[in-house]
């Protein structure tokens, strides 16, 4: 009798790791919780950790268990089957799909939520703006001291990201040409890490998500013109995001393996809902346009 029993228990356990979110049974055999697992971009980690929170205060019986590490890493974990959903702040790269095609996992992408890049610097710096050209000069190790771009003469020194960051990538796109940073740049573990360090450093400068540069009250941000002579914008100018006359905008995503269903569909739901959206928004990022949320909310039930 015990032997059929513990037979029966390691089929349910190898059922309920092929399912993806784990089910947490009671003593009496019914469902008390279901656990979504979701890790990657730590741009995306605060606002999905709140997301999280408030989804299961809405209906109790799933958790969602949300961490960082990058985008990459989020990503990867996806491709290997071991989380159900990754959070991205950057697209998935054509090798991270071969990879999870081989794995027999299908990514699909949700866009969540609108982001700006924002470059911050010191609250003393007198900077007035900058353009794409200079602030690639800054991270390439072009520009050494504040007074060659519009500054007073001081050093520069120059925050990033580390090269698993999604918005390490972003910027090395956008920003970098796909050149390579200055050996100069110091690479930090997250937005908060850069902040801080920008905030007690004097000729300091980094690039952060929207949401973590309003928080940042010790740090400016300075506005961005695509190029020389242009009009400059600031990522808090919402108009200016959604139409990417600010020229660090970007979406925000979350990965499933395939349409997801059950537990993950209805965390995705949340996210994608009108409350979720406006999570999005009072956490500093941008709710998506009516057009893209729709479209989304399409794939979601496809």
């Amino acid at each position: 009798m015990n032997k059929k029993i513990l037979i029966i228990g390691v089929v349910a356990v190898i059922i309920v790791a092929a399912i993806g979110a784990a089910v947490v049974l009671g003593n009496d055999g019914s469902k008390e919780r279901t656990t979504v697992t979701e890790q990657g971009s730590d741009t995306m980690l605060e606002l999905m950790t709140i997301l999280a929170e408030d989804f299961h205060d809405s209906q109790g019986s799933v958790q969602v268990d949300v961490t960082g590490g990058g985008s990459g890493v989020g990503i990867e974990a996806l491709t290997q089957g071991h989380i159900d959903v990754a959070q991205a702040s950057r697209s998935i790269k054509a090798s991270e799909m071969a990879a999870a095609q081989q794995n027999g996992v299908t990514p699909v992408e949700f866009a969540v939520a609108i982001d700006g890049i924002a470059i911050i610097v010191n609250q003393g710096n007198t900077v007035g703006s900058l353009t794409i050209e200079q602030l690639r000069g800054i991270y390439n190790g072009t520009y050494t001291n504040w007074n060659q771009v519009g500054g007073a003469d001081m050093p520069i020194s120059a925050f990033g990201r580390q090269s698993t960051s999604g918005t390490y990538d972003f910027v090395k796109e956008a920003v970098m040409e796909k050149g390579d940073f200055a050996p100069s740049v110091s690479p930090e573990t997250g937005n908060a890490a850069i902040t801080v360090k920008v905030q007690q450093t004097a000729g300091g400068i980094g690039y952060v998500g929207i949401g973590y540069a309003k928080q940042a009250t010790s740090a400016k941000i300075v506005p961005l013109a695509e190029e020389s002579g242009g009009a400059s914008f600031l990522p808090t100018d919402e108009t200016a995001v959604y139409n990417k006359s600010y020229p660090l905008s970007r979406s925000l995503f979350l990965y499933t393996d395939g349409t997801p269903s059950d537990a993950v569909k209805q965390w995705m739901e949340y996210v994608l809902s009108d409350e979720g959206q406006n999570t999005v928004a009072q956490e500093g990022f941008y709710k998506l346009d009516p057009a893209t949320l729709q479209t989304m909310r399409d794939r979601l039930s496809a």
